[in-house]
């Protein structure tokens, strides 16, 4: 064969040009995330009390869900089901949250196959910047899958030790300028010139306790709203603004999705609006309140702007459904999870197509199994003993109609007793399924796994039989 020098070298750049095409035609993501922000909080979403002009600007150029949910009405399993695309129990998940009912040094378990990892493997740079509430040692961000990590390992009220990829920046961060600090590394990641996409992960601490606002807000809402707290949700909208601005001004506004969410309901206690919130519930509880959070998606090359879609999603549909729009394989290691997140691009583009999601299990944040969604039919059972606080779940089986009865109000279990057997049925399959295919929780290196693997009869209640 003759070496023809002139000819490789075409072949070469030829090669070089279909790589970097590729490379670029596939979408950056930014998912950001807040810290136990309601539907309430946002003047998208109804609010009259609290003004969110910026992120009512995403919804406006974007696609608003009206039925999401978040993977558990607390933060450290919320965040597992994001990432993992599981519903947290599957992956070890208890009860409670990192530093309160989370066996001390654990975590996400390092077999968990990120949505972090697929993304880095499918040729994305990824960086992180926030809270991460998941864990240290073995079990940090840069240990699953995030190639640039700018984060607190616990939570605002907790710890604020700031790392940088494993490594103490500084001690004890001042609460009031945690916003500001992460949207500045996330615009720093959006300025950054590189070759490959990016998936870029910001779970803000705002506007979890305590409602601490930056200088530059405090009083900023007058003490005939909700004083410090509607401070802190102002401040992050307008942060949200900037981290909009800077992809804008980096002329990749075009090719990117933009994801705006919550990690669960608001948090009990936190002084807020006097708006009539619209469900019944708050953080730690698997009423409405506690789990159905905001959730806007603005992708303006595929998206539709200014709609509302009615879809049933949950966080753990996030990771697949990102990964098939991206063109990026899920390749599961054998060792890892079980996804039970499904791909619902179709359903949120196109309002014709089949359902991809149809039901969900629900837990509260002390690790109970609580209730069961299909269709529009919602039951709960075991609640009752477990929060007698709540009125209408006290007899522990309640059933509703969430289409009528958003607000979980009328119980209908005595009208319907087919619909709550065959709920009860279909709970039973699902959490057989989910507990006998569990992976432990991760442990810092020589720790012995904190608790041995759960049945499913350990969480179904006295009415699952």
């Amino acid at each position: 064969m003759n070496f023809n020098p002139v000819s490789l070298i075409f072949r070469s750049l030829i090669f070089l040009s279909v790589t970097s095409t590729a490379f670029s035609a596939k979408p950056n993501v930014i998912l950001m995330m807040a810290d136990d922000l309601a539907n309430e909080d946002l003047s998208c979403y109804g609010s009259t009390r609290i003004q969110t002009p910026r992120v009512d600007q995403l919804a406006k150029e974007g696609l608003k869900l009206s039925n999401y949910y978040a993977g558990n009405p607390v933060c450290s399993p919320s965040r597992m089901a994001l990432l993992s695309g599981s519903y947290p129990a599957r992956i070890g998940w208890r009860r409670g949250v990192l530093g309160y009912g989370f066996p001390s040094k654990s975590g996400m378990s390092p077999r968990v196959y990120t949505i972090a990892e697929a993304f880095r493997d499918g040729g994305y740079r990824t960086a992180m910047t926030g809270k991460w509430h998941l864990g240290s040692e073995n079990m940090r961000p840069e240990d699953q899958g995030f190639d640039s990590v700018y984060c607190i390992y616990m939570s605002n009220n907790q710890n604020r030790d700031m790392y940088r990829n494993g490594k103490l920046v500084q001690k004890k961060w001042d609460n009031r300028l945690l916003t500001e600090t992460f949207t500045e590394e996330a615009i720093r990641v959006i300025r950054e010139k590189c070759e490959k996409p990016f998936f870029l992960y910001v779970p803000w601490s705002a506007p979890h306790f305590p409602a601490d606002p930056h200088p530059e807000w405090h009083g900023n809402s007058g003490e005939s709203k909700s004083g410090k707290y509607t401070d802190v949700v102002q401040e992050l909208d307008t942060r949200v603004g900037q981290i909009l601005d800077a992809l804008k001004k980096s002329g990749k506004e075009e090719n990117t999705i933009v994801i705006f969410t919550s990690d669960n309901g608001r948090q009990p206690g936190q002084q807020g609006p006097n708006d009539k919130p619209p469900f019944s519930g708050h953080k730690w509880q698997s009423l409405e309140g506690g789990t159905r959070v905001p959730c806007i998606i603005r992708y303006p090359a595929n998206i539709e702007a200014n709609k509302t879609n009615h879809s049933l999603v949950s966080a753990i549909d996030l990771y697949p459904t990102l990964a098939s729009v991206c063109d990026v394989k899920i390749d599961l290691p054998e060792e890892a999870q079980k996804l039970d997140g499904v791909n619902v691009w179709k359903n949120l583009t196109n309002s014709d197509s089949k359902a991809a999601r149809t039901e969900l299990i629900y837990w509260h944040g002390m690790g109970q199994a609580t209730a069961i969604r299909q269709g529009d039919w919602k039951l709960f059972f075991n609640y009752g003993a477990k929060q007698p606080s709540d009125p209408v779940l006290a007899d522990g089986i309640s059933l509703h109609n969430l289409e009528e009865d958003p607000v979980e109000a009328n119980n209908l279990a005595k009208k319907h007793p087919q619909k709550v057997e065959m709920l009860l049925k279909r709970a039973k399959q699902m959490l057989n399924e989910i507990y006998e295919d569990q992976l432990p929780l991760g442990t810092w290196p020589g720790v012995n796994p904190p608790n041995p693997p759960l049945k499913a009869s350990d969480v179904w209640g006295k009415w699952i039989k």
